[in-house]
């Protein structure tokens, strides 16, 4: 089991008094990473979705006017957990999460994307960054935003299976029978990962 980083470790301890106490000791970069582990943690440990917001906001306050890319690279990690755990296309049945907290998340994904831009990061980094702002499109009734960010994302992935999720999805949100891409992606070696989180936010969502 890997060992719990320091913030979590104090926040375990001694809440949220002793992570803003031991903050200031580590160094920025690891203040940021361990806030995203806090969130991690938060999130499959605890179910404490304002917990997660609040943790979120503690990493904004620490980055600002930051301009260290291995600093901005951890901020970025935050912003992807911080928006992909409140986005309700996974239907977890764990957490409940309304729509305006959906709705005021969309913001870090837009981050995340923004920062994978301006880091440069690999192309598959940029199409997950496109997919996770495009699911909040979705989720907002945006879908035409939510179909070209799809297929922006199905150019710059590169597992064949992603490709073929990040077009359903596309295909979805534009009202196309997606049933061959499915059930294309049912046949394939742990396909069945990708076509699933396809017809489950299909369940969510609808389709356009």
């Amino acid at each position: 089991m890997a060992e719990r980083h320091a913030v979590v470790e104090g926040y375990m301890v001694g809440g949220w008094e002793e992570v803003e106490r031991g903050l200031p000791a580590l160094e920025l970069i690891e203040q940021v990473k361990g806030l995203n582990q806090l969130m991690i943690h938060l999130r499959w440990e605890e179910k404490h979705l304002a917990g997660i917001s609040r943790t979120a906001s503690l990493a904004e306050g620490l980055v600002e006017g930051v301009v260290d890319e291995d600093v901005l690279g951890a901020w970025k990690a935050v912003c992807y957990n911080r928006a992909a755990f409140f986005w309700r296309g996974w239907q977890d049945e764990d957490i409940e999460i309304s729509m305006d907290e959906e709705i005021d998340s969309r913001r870090y994904a837009m981050l995340n994307l923004d920062l994978a831009e301006r880091l440069d990061k690999p192309a598959v980094a940029k199409g997950r960054a496109e997919w996770l702002l495009g699911a909040f499109d979705w989720a907002t009734g945006d879908l035409e935003s939510a179909a070209n960010r799809f297929s922006r994302a199905a150019e710059l992935v590169d597992d064949e299976r992603e490709v073929l999720m990040m077009r359903a999805y596309a295909g979805a949100v534009r009202g196309e029978d997606v049933g061959a891409i499915l059930n294309q992606l049912d046949g394939m070696e742990e396909g069945e990962f990708y076509s699933g989180q396809v017809r489950t936010a299909m369940a969510v969502y609808g389709t356009g």
